[in-house]
């Protein structure tokens, strides 16, 4: 874990660099007009995954993100992490489902995630999720979402609206691998609330810098999780994000980001 830690820390860095180059990028789009070219947009994360003209997964090549460290199995030791994060979460019982493929190996639900200035991002919605998936999820709005947020709205992100837990169809996807959201590994973001009363819902920016905003946190997130999906990537994600850590193909190192 210490190392994952670590490379995560790393990555949310490289990442709010780059998100930040990209909104510099827009606020210069005018310095064309006074002679000056505009600044190289940012590098795609390396980790996400482009497809071939036959639609099928590119093999991973010797560049590719290597696959993500193995996760806490016990909930106590899990949660005890959690917590260390400020993350206010409790450790229930798996959600009832109807089939046997919806089932959480360490459920917890989430509460609110405690951010560095003392703040705290509401989880009106308490999603229960796998207790190691809520440790990616959780650093990803602390360490990412947050500062990305403050640098580019000006104003600190006070709620997030994900939706809860679902034993969701397709149970298994076209590949075979079950659905990640039946396995509490998955989460759908749908709207941010901000300090300054602001909601910003995903698919319906009131505006520019919103929608600019949106589009560099989906592009950071890439470099997070294995799957990214959004508006855009059909009509069943067109006003949330798909965020997921599904392990893909055989060599479990590349990523689906749309």
């Amino acid at each position: 874990m210490r190392s994952q830690r670590i490379f995560r820390g790393a990555a949310a860095t490289t990442l709010c660099f780059g998100a930040l180059m990209t909104w510099a990028s827009a606020s210069w789009a005018d310095a064309g007009a006074s002679g000056q070219p505009p600044p190289l947009p940012p590098i795609r994360p390396p980790s996400s995954l482009q497809t071939q003209p036959n639609g099928q997964a590119p093999p991973p090549s010797s560049s590719a993100a290597p696959p993500l460290a193995p996760q806490p199995a016990d909930a106590a030791t899990c949660l005890a992490e959690l917590k260390a994060n400020h993350v206010e979460a409790e450790i229930v019982p798996s959600p009832s489902a109807p089939l046997a493929d919806c089932v959480i190996a360490e459920p917890v639900r989430l509460s609110s995630i405690g951010l560095a200035n003392g703040a705290a991002v509401d989880m009106p919605d308490h999603p229960i999720l796998d207790c190691a998936f809520a440790l990616d999820f959780t650093e990803f709005a602390r360490d990412l979402m947050a500062p990305l947020a403050t640098a580019m709205l000006g104003s600190g992100i006070v709620g997030l609206a994900t939706g809860g837990y679902s034993c969701r169809s397709p149970i298994r996807l076209p590949s075979g691998n079950p659905n990640p959201h039946a396995k509490g590994i998955a989460i759908d973001l749908s709207a941010i609330t901000l300090a300054d009363r602001r909601r910003i819902a995903i698919g319906h920016e009131a505006d520019s810098t919103e929608a600019l905003f949106s589009r560099t946190m989906r592009q950071a997130a890439c470099g997070w999780f294995t799957t990214v999906l959004g508006p855009g990537t059909d009509a069943a994600h067109a006003e949330h994000f798909h965020l997921d850590t599904l392990r893909h193909g055989a060599s479990d190192n590349y990523r689906i980001c749309e």
